[in-house]
C-alpha cells in the first residue's frame, strides 16, 4: 500500500510539472501572439495615418477652400427643398442630405483611388510595401472623410435638433458610420477594376444617383408604390434614411424595424469590404 501510494504521489508529480510546463509555453506563446498582434495593429495604424495625412491634411493645409467646395452638393439641395416646402419637409431634407453627403464622401474614394492609380500612380509604391489594401482603403477613406467633415458636423448638429430623445444620438452616430464605411467600400471595389478616369467619374456619378436620389431617402417611402417600395428595401441607403427617420419620430412603414435596417447596412459593409480584401485587383497583372 505503501509503494503505491509512492507511484501515485510521483506520478501525480510527474504529471503535474509536465502540465505546468505546457501552461508556462501555453501563456509564452499566447502572450507573444498577442505582441505580434498589438505590434501588426501599431503599424498598421501607423500606415493608416501617413496616408491619411498626406494624401488628405497637407492637401487641406494648401487649400482650406476644399472644405466648402465639398459641402456645396448637400447644402444646396437642402436649400432647394427648404424653400420649396416652406420648412415643412426640414426633418426630411437633412436626413436626404446627410445621407446623401456620405454616399457621396464615400464613393469618390474610388475617383481618388483610380486617379492615384492611373495618373500619379502613387498606388505602385504601396502594392510595393507592406501596406495592406485594406490599410490602403481606410487611410484614403479618412482623408477623403477629411474634406467633408465640416459639413457632415454641421449636417449631424441639425439632425440632433430634430431627435425625439437624446437617447438616440449614439443610433445616429452608428447608422453615419455604417453608411459611410460601406459606400468607402464600395468605391474601393468599383475603381480597382477600372482602368480609366471617364469611366470611374460616370460609374461613379451613376451609382451616386441610385443610393442617393432615387430610393426614399429624400421623401417618404410611402410616397412609392407598392412594388417599388419592397425593391427600394434592397437599397442600404432606404434604411439609413428609415433610421434616422425613425429616431425624428417620422412614422416608418409597420414592417419595417430598425434591428432590421442595421442588419441591412451591416450586410452590406461586411459585404463589401471582403470584396475590397479579396476581390479588388490590388496588383496589376
Amino acid at each position: 500500500m505503501r509503494y503505491l501510494f509512492q507511484i501515485f504521489f510521483y506520478s501525480a508529480l510527474f504529471f503535474g510539472h509536465l502540465s505546468l510546463r505546457y501552461a508556462k509555453s501555453y501563456i509564452s506563446g499566447t502572450h507573444l501572439l498577442q505582441g505580434m498582434l498589438i505590434v501588426k495593429s501599431k503599424t498598421a495604424l501607423m500606415q493608416i495615418f501617413l496616408i491619411a495625412y498626406l494624401t488628405g491634411i497637407l492637401w487641406l493645409r494648401r487649400n482650406p477652400l476644399s472644405l466648402i467646395f465639398s459641402a456645396i452638393s448637400p447644402f444646396s439641395l437642402l436649400f432647394i427643398l427648404f424653400i420649396v416646402s416652406e420648412g415643412k419637409y426640414l426633418p426630411l431634407s437633412i436626413t436626404g442630405s446627410l445621407v446623401m453627403a456620405l454616399v457621396g464622401y464615400g464613393l469618390s474614394l474610388g475617383q481618388d483611388i483610380s486617379f492615384y492609380k492611373n495618373e500619379y500612380k502613387i498606388q505602385d509604391v504601396f502594392v510595393a510595401s507592406p501596406v495592406s489594401p485594406i490599410t490602403y482603403m481606410v487611410g484614403l477613406a479618412i482623408s477623403q472623410i477629411l474634406f467633408g467633415l465640416p459639413a457632415l458636423l454641421v449636417l449631424i448638429s441639425l439632425a440632433t435638433l430634430f431627435l425625439s430623445s437624446a437617447i438616440y444620438i449614439p443610433l445616429l452616430l452608428v447608422t453615419t458610420f455604417l453608411v459611410w464605411a460601406s459606400m468607402s467600400s464600395m468605391g474601393f471595389f468599383l475603381s480597382s477594376h477600372m482602368l480609366h478616369m471617364r469611366n470611374v467619374s460616370q460609374i461613379i456619378s451613376f451609382v451616386n444617383v441610385i443610393l442617393s436620389i432615387l430610393p426614399p431617402v429624400f421623401y417618404s417611402i410611402e410616397r412609392l408604390p407598392v412594388l417599388f417600395q419592397y425593391v427600394s428595401y434592397l437599397v442600404p441607403t432606404t434604411h439609413a434614411s428609415l433610421i434616422i427617420q425613425s429616431t425624428m419620430g417620422i412614422a416608418t412603414p409597420k414592417g419595417w424595424s430598425i434591428e432590421f435596417g442595421f442588419l441591412v447596412l451591416a450586410i452590406y459593409l461586411v459585404g463589401f469590404v471582403f470584396l475590397a480584401k479579396v476581390k479588388a485587383l490590388w496588383r496589376e497583372g
